[in-house]
């Protein structure tokens, strides 16, 4: 499983112009190779969970999701591990998992490799230590062996930036994320401070984030693209989260502070350790643009128009577009 402790961190660091597969998938292999454990992570007979960043449904080029090459590199190495059962899952804030997943281009990989995009399932109380209530997670990912962390290098308009950490909400089943929103009262360390529970729970094994196209500006969904050309791996999501911060400028990321508060992974940089490009100063960028800030708590309005759009979305939209394809 992911190691966190006192000892360095390694943080993986490629610079990468464009998505080419066979980069994204030695870029994995060598990050593997540098990290420590690697030798067990993955064997044949496991059960594994990708969860990549399918917020909602856009294709590739719009920068809202994890894109499919960086999937299908993860995809590749696990199939020379001899992993035979994959399952990508995430649960989307607007739209079924299999739409969403279809325009973020998902589809291939079902035939090619076997994968299965499913749902996720059971939702069970997570006692967390902030105290906030009614906290559920998908209780399917007990079923798996390994989690593998793929989140999209994102701005966000409430939590200054989503990466590592924030991507695993995403277990969060359905419209149960904006009535966490409101339980915090916009109070965003304590929010942060949630995620740090929900991802010590969790423990992915490993984290391979997408950041050749990140998303500037108004993210997580309506930022622009921005050519970031990186890509970033770490069994420490608080290293990699910080690492991320340092190539991006941004000072102030509250799901890293509550990291900090909690002693969660290694926020310090003098306790990360870079691999493959060592030097940040050759990745870190100036121009890239944060979001305007905005208040995390949503009132009961807003959570009523959102479990709409989702009746909208799933139950009429998505049945008249398969109707217009299959009539």
């Amino acid at each position: 499983m992911a190691i966190i402790s006192a000892m360095k961190s390694r943080v993986h660091i490629q610079k990468l112009d464009g998505y080419s597969l066979e980069k994204a998938e030695s870029f994995i292999r060598d990050a593997l190779s540098s990290m420590d454990g690697k030798e067990t992570l993955f064997s044949a007979g496991q059960k594994v969970l990708l969860k990549p960043n399918l917020l909602r449904g856009f294709s590739p080029e719009h920068c809202v999701t994890t894109h499919p090459v960086i999937v299908e590199a993860m995809c590749r190495v696990l199939k020379d591990f001899s992993v035979g059962n994959i399952t990508i899952s995430d649960s989307p804030a607007l739209g079924s998992l299999e739409a969403v997943a279809s325009k973020a281009g998902y589809d291939p990989l079902k035939k090619k490799y076997g994968v299965k995009i499913a749902p996720l399932t059971d939702p069970v109380p997570f006692q967390n230590e902030e105290g906030v209530p009614h906290l559920k997670i998908a209780g399917c990912i007990k079923e798996f062996d390994r989690i593998i962390n793929l989140p999209k290098v994102k701005s966000h308009c409430q939590m200054a930036m989503t990466l590592a950490i924030k991507n695993l909400f995403g277990l969060v089943i359905g419209k149960r994320k904006p009535v966490l929103h409101c339980l915090v009262k916009n109070d965003k360390v304590k929010f942060g401070k949630m995620l740090i529970d929900i991802a010590r729970h969790v423990n992915p094994c490993l984290t391979v984030a997408d950041g050749i196209e990140a998303m500037q500006g108004q993210g997580p969904i309506h930022g622009s693209p921005y050519p970031l050309g990186v890509l970033l791996a770490s069994q420490d999501m608080t290293a990699l989260d910080r690492v991320a911060a340092e190539i991006l400028m941004f000072p102030n990321v509250y799901a890293l502070e509550a990291a900090r508060l909690k002693s969660y992974g290694n926020f310090d940089l003098e306790n990360i350790e870079l691999c493959g490009e060592v030097d940040l100063a050759n990745v870190t960028v100036s121009d890239f643009q944060p979001a305007r800030p905005m208040d995390i708590s949503f009132n009961p309005y807003r959570v009523l128009k959102s479990f709409l759009k989702q009746f909208y979305e799933v139950g009429i939209k998505e049945k008249s577009d398969a109707l217009l394809r299959n009539p």
